[in-house]
């Protein structure tokens, strides 16, 4: 440029006077490009595909496109500047204002970014996560923008000071020493977290899967938080488990992969009773219960010969995990009533005592 302008037979401010419009002039005409042209192309793709993501993106991206192009041309003008006056003008002066102008730059650039990042967990927000029934992911993404924030300001605030030589070898120890105090402190808290992170990814449950915990109890899952997840008793009331137990330990899931779940009523005849009048009885008792499934078919067994009683086992399955209780009562009491009206013998447990006279002692002296 310096070449076209000594070319044109005018004095050196006229010439530095039209470098500068000429500057600005090709700067507005990029951004009036990019705005007009290159966006509204880019967008007429981005209408004709089926997610709304690239549409964000160039919706959240636009200003800040223009505003580097914007800074561009004004590091450019005043590298021209700098050229025509770095005899006239002290250099330090040059030196402060090219480090402003490099600081803005970096400043554009990490928004940028940032608002990359904050559209993209946005969308993900309102179409991934919003259509999960777990709510680990919704607490999750407001953390990671946060993060990336922090991480990304950081990051520029390192470079502007790189730039000005300020000496960030000792900031950058003391914020590693920092980061792994904090990290010490906080091992639980991030263990629960990896361990929430963990359930999300591979999913062993969801919200409302009757699972049964470590120690034997029955519950429901209520929530799946960051931390810790939340089941619901039958009590009605809350058992708060840390995320990072849950992770090293075993829970059997009822409810998943099928939801079905098996309905056992046992109970003892006496040994005068009829076995196969017994095992049609309660078969005919659970084929006649609506929520008894028909596949598999209910299951009849003898299971043991006892001190006072012949011990048989019904066993069948419902659809529903929330069935089993009621199903099972209902049973019990049919299975009760039929034997009654069989004259099967429910036998109370019997024993037999022998009763031994002893003669008493004779008193030989």
């Amino acid at each position: 440029m310096e070449q076209l302008l000594q070319k044109i037979p005018v004095s050196g401010t006229v010439q530095t006077l039209i470098g500068i419009v000429a500057i600005i002039l090709v700067t507005a005409l990029a951004v009036t490009i990019i705005r007009t042209i290159l966006f509204a192309f880019v967008n007429r793709i981005a209408r004709k595909t089926s997610t709304t993501l690239d549409d964000r993106l160039l919706k959240a991206t636009r200003s800040q496109v223009s505003l580097l192009v914007y800074v561009f041309g004004l590091a450019v003008l005043f590298n021209f500047i700098e050229v025509r006056y770095h005899e006239h003008i002290g250099t330090h002066l040059f030196r402060v204002v090219d480090g402003i102008i490099y600081s803005f730059g970096v400043i554009v650039v990490a928004v940028l970014l940032i608002r990359v990042v904050s559209t993209m967990l946005a969308w993900y927000t309102e179409t991934v996560a919003a259509k999960t029934e777990s709510t680990l992911d919704d607490e999750f993404i407001p953390l990671i923008d946060r993060t990336v924030k922090i991480v990304v300001y950081t990051l520029a605030i390192l470079i502007i000071l790189d730039r000005f030589e300020v000496d960030i070898k000792g900031m950058v120890a003391v914020l590693g020493i920092g980061s792994l105090a904090v990290a010490l402190a906080a091992q639980d808290t991030l263990a629960n977290m990896i361990g929430g992170f963990t359930i999300m990814i591979d999913r062993p449950f969801r919200v409302e899967d009757r699972v049964r915990l470590p120690d034997g109890q029955l519950v429901i899952v209520h929530q799946i938080g960051i931390r810790t997840t939340k089941f619901r008793t039958f009590d009605n009331t809350l058992v708060i488990v840390p995320n990072a137990e849950l992770v090293k330990s075993t829970v059997h899931n009822i409810t998943y992969p099928a939801p079905r779940v098996r309905v056992v009523v046992d109970v003892g005849v006496s040994y005068d009773s009829d076995i196969k009048k017994v095992r049609e009885a309660m078969l005919d008792e659970a084929r006649k219960n609506p929520l008894v499934l028909e596949k598999p078919d209910p299951y009849f067994a003898l299971l043991n010969f006892g001190d006072s009683s012949v011990d048989v086992s019904l066993r069948c399955q419902v659809a529903r995990p929330e069935d089993q209780w009621q199903v099972s009562c209902e049973l019990r009491e049919a299975v009760f009533e039929r034997f009654r009206q069989e004259n099967i013998e429910i036998p109370f447990p019997q024993r037999v005592v022998t009763m031994v006279k002893v003669r008493p002692e004779r008193n030989e002296s």
